[in-house]
């Protein structure tokens, strides 16, 4: 731990860390013979280990064919067939778990009984399945031939999805802490329930969640949220009927945000300045998909969103105060979508099948607000996205994003914010344990408010120093890793990888003066839970700065949750 105790908590990541390691305590009394951390042969019938081939190419030969009955499998979250697995404090759990309920299963599937065989379709539901927080896996396959007619079996595994949370750390050389619980499977709805409570060094909160990607079976996926903080509230509502398919005709929703929260600015691991931030969001909206194919797709949406920033100034205020705003405009927005995709596994997560979007998706939204609408000052407010990946050949996979961002206010009467950002990554695919990662981010803001300012610090990109250590309005971080991904499975419970990196980056700019080009190197372990959280790593590194070493602490000691390795 550093000098000044700085532990930057993830409070995710330390509940996910909860969950998994009660399992794997639990484990200790169970099956004496788990000494062995290496995974055995198993019987390849008892696993559920996804086709080497692509489900299109399955599929082929029964293109014509019409579905006559579609069966249901739901997995238990420990396999019993499985010698390491079979003892009674795994049975205990199967028990306990609710398992998922036949009909969430086929609600999402994008094909019915009636119909002919589509290769796509087929393809398109496994990977809408594998999104799911609640499930580990799932696959379809032909369970029975008839002649020219075929029953589908549809198989999923379940995985554990009640956490107890509990997040006890420090940071900055004070105490943070929290508890609750989350379930992800309510009763086996695909539901998600969260309560907790979390204390850090900015705010303490109570917070009540609920998320449902499918409200009574329908495709409405709604979220509800609201936190009573110590300096402010915050809610959330939002209740939409998205793209699901590549193929779905048309989407519709809105989004609810109101949030009250102190803004605290820092700078070189100090705070220099505080003012209460309350901030609202609402926005509705409907778009079509004017032409869609198997291969792509081009939408067209509109809307009307307002966004509201109100400042006050606190006890801890020690500079000028952002502008209010209040923005009320209408906007039209232009998507194109590449249906492409690619399986991966240990791209992002460990050892889980990874369906990876390999096609373009670009939009483009512009909006305008007049006076007629309430507005104090006339704007156009515009926003633009675009992601590609690239796979060359079987060992190289090459990623870039870019967004820009902003708003004009007509003859300059506020200032006209904007911000872009690329993300240049490669991965080097050595072989199934061994990896390169290389990455490569700028990012320029103009006229940035002080809460909307580039900053630089952490454990999401310079592991090294404290959390904002740099702030300015341009950004560029350099990162190389290399990354092994074990064999081990802890008690059938934990994946483990490890990982040694360099990090490099500066944020400039802004009015904070020279700012020095910062680096550090580091070595990491990375856990994941196969059997709860799949969609979580978590990240224990240890980061040795070797820039401005004077005014930092020797090293970091991080620990956050994150969705990739």
């Amino acid at each position: 731990m550093s000098g000044r105790e700085t532990e930057q908590y993830g409070a995710k990541a330390q509940r996910w860390c909860a969950g998994s390691v009660l399992l794997a305590l639990l484990s200790l009394f169970a099956l004496p013979a788990w000494a062995q951390d290496e995974e055995q042969p198993v019987d390849a019938c008892s696993g559920l280990e996804p086709a080497e081939v692509s489900v299109a190419e399955n599929y082929n030969a029964h293109v014509g064919k019409t579905i006559a009955a579609i069966r249901f499998r739901t997995l238990d979250v420990f396999d019993t067939r499985d010698p390491r697995e079979d003892n009674a404090l795994y049975r205990f759990f199967n028990w306990l778990h609710v398992d998922t309920r036949k009909g969430v299963i086929e609600s999402q599937l994008l094909f019915h009984t009636g119909e002919e065989i589509d290769p796509d379709r087929v393809a398109e539901s496994e990977r809408l399945l594998r999104t799911r927080p609640y499930l580990g896996n799932a696959f379809v396959v032909v369970d029975e031939i008839c002649g020219d007619r075929v029953a589908l079996l549809v198989t999923t595994r379940d995985i554990w999805t009640l956490d107890p949370q509990v997040n006890v750390g420090r940071e900055g050389g004070e105490n943070k802490h929290g508890f609750g619980f989350s379930e992800e499977n309510l009763f086996g709805t695909g539901t998600t329930l969260t309560i907790g409570y979390d204390k850090d060094r900015d705010r303490s909160s109570t917070s009540v969640g609920f998320f449902s990607p499918h409200l009574f079976n329908t495709r409405l996926e709604t979220i509800l949220g609201f936190a009573d903080t110590s300096d402010g509230q915050q809610t959330h509502l939002t209740v939409r009927q998205p793209f699901f398919s590549v193929q779905t005709p048309w989407a519709a929703g809105t989004r609810n945000f109101d949030i009250t929260q102190d803004e605290t600015i820092r700078y070189r691991d100090e705070d220099i300045n505080e003012f209460k931030h309350a901030w609202e969001l609402h926005e509705v909206s409907v778009a079509w998909a004017f032409d869609r194919s198997r291969e792509r797709a081009h939408r067209l949406g509109v809307g009307v969103t307002q966004e509201r920033h109100i400042f006050r100034a606190t006890d801890e205020t020690q500079m000028g105060l952002p502008v209010d705003e209040n923005l009320v405009y209408p906007w039209l927005q232009y998507q194109y979508l590449e249906n492409r995709f690619a399986v991966y596994r240990n791209l992002y997560m460990l050892h889980k099948t990874e369906d990876v979007a390999t096609g373009m998706d670009t939009w483009v939204r512009i909006g305008y607000g007049g006076s007629d609408l309430g507005n104090d000052h006339e704007f156009v407010r515009y926003e633009a996205s675009y992601s590609d990946v690239w796979g060359i050949g079987e060992h190289h996979l090459l990623q870039f994003t870019s967004t820009f961002e902003g708003r004009r206010y007509h003859n300059n009467e506020l200032p006209s914010e904007r911000v872009w950002s690329g993300d240049l990554g490669y991965h080097y695919l050595m072989g199934h344990k061994h990896r390169w990662y290389v990455q490569l981010r700028y990012d320029e803001g103009h006229q940035l408010a002080q809460h909307r300012e580039l900053t630089l610090g952490g454990g999401h990109d310079m592991r090294g120093y404290p959390t904002d250590y740099q702030r300015g309005d341009k950004r560029y971080v350099f990162r190389v890793e290399r990354r092994y991904i074990s064999d081990v499975h802890l008690f059938n419970l934990l994946r483990l990888g490890a990982v040694m990196y360099v990090d490099a980056g500066r944020t400039w700019g802004a009015g904070y003066g020279e700012a020095t080009h910062l680096s550090n190197v580091g070595l990491g372990l990375r856990m994941a839970s196969s059997k709860a959280k799949t969609g979580k790593v978590l990240h224990l590194d240890l980061a040795f700065p070797l820039a401005d070493k004077q005014y930092v602490d020797s090293f970091q000691w991080v620990i956050t949750g994150s969705s990739q390795l």
